[in-house]
């Protein structure tokens, strides 16, 4: 990394530090939060990347996508509660404020790596022309959904967590294989950016059991419960801190990474 993505990490991590001291002070509510960690950093960010609009949507329905689909699991299984100002819910299940903060969490990720990470080479093919994998993405979202709800309500699929983690890995190991053009350097920066992203959303973690965020109400069905920083979450909260950024790097390289 350059002399200015060193400066740009010191300054993010001194707002990082003081933002969670005082959103933990005074027990700031999960949009209030959401938006100081991500919302806030993904603005100013958004100053210092090259991508064009068009990517900056795409990435904002991922975002939104990846956000569904962790909440819409959760909720179906309990395997967390959301708890935030509103009882609004999309569909009857999802909570819209975890929903805004997610999809938050995920463009400040994608924008990070975007700024301190990318290679500066871009596909030839436009945002526009992968539209076909989000659809198929949202697709998915809105079938677990609705299968969960309408045609198999009392399905229960035990270790539903892991079932979670393991799909976004497969889907990260099938896009590399399908895009055979990556390298042993793009897969190191994938691994870097994934250790640092993982350190604002262990942070948010951190705030959303220390202010009750969210409630971890499934112990039986998690793999152990840890301590984190004081606070109780389960471990696979843990391995989701770093499975998520790198789904992100990978699908921003491989399916977004465009000027057109």
């Amino acid at each position: 990394m350059h002399h200015r993505h060193v400066l740009l990490l010191a300054l993010v991590a001194t707002y990082y530090g003081v933002a969670t001291f005082a959103l933990a002070t005074f027990d700031a509510g999960l949009l209030v939060t959401s938006l100081v960690l991500f919302g806030l950093p993904a603005l100013v960010l958004s100053h210092f990347t090259l991508a064009p609009a068009a990517v900056l949507v795409s990435v904002t329905l991922l975002g939104l996508g990846v956000a569904v689909i962790l909440e819409g699991v959760a909720h179906i299984y309990g395997l967390w509660y959301s708890l935030g100002i509103t009882e609004l819910r999309l569909f009857g299940i999802l909570p819209v404020e975890m929903v805004v903060a997610l999809t938050l969490q995920m463009l400040a990720m994608a924008l990070l790596y975007e700024v301190l990470f990318d290679d500066g080479s871009y596909t030839q093919k436009s945002a526009y022309e992968r539209s076909g994998f989000f659809l198929a993405f949202g697709v998915a979202a809105v079938g677990l959904i609705v299968l969960h709800t309408y045609v198999a309500p009392t399905l229960v699929l035990a270790h539903s967590y892991l079932w979670l983690i393991g799909s976004l890995l497969a889907a990260s190991v099938l896009m590399l294989m399908l895009h055979r053009e990556f390298s042993i350097p793009f897969l190191d920066r994938v691994v870097d950016f994934s250790l640092i992203a993982a350190v604002p959303s262990a942070l948010s973690l951190w705030l959303a059991a220390h202010n009750v965020h969210k409630v971890f109400a499934l112990e039986h069905d998690y793999l152990d419960m840890v301590w984190l920083f004081g606070q109780s979450v389960p471990l696979e909260e843990l391995i989701l801190l770093f499975v998520v950024p790198f789904f992100i790097a990978v699908t921003y390289e491989l399916y977004l990474d465009d000027r057109a």
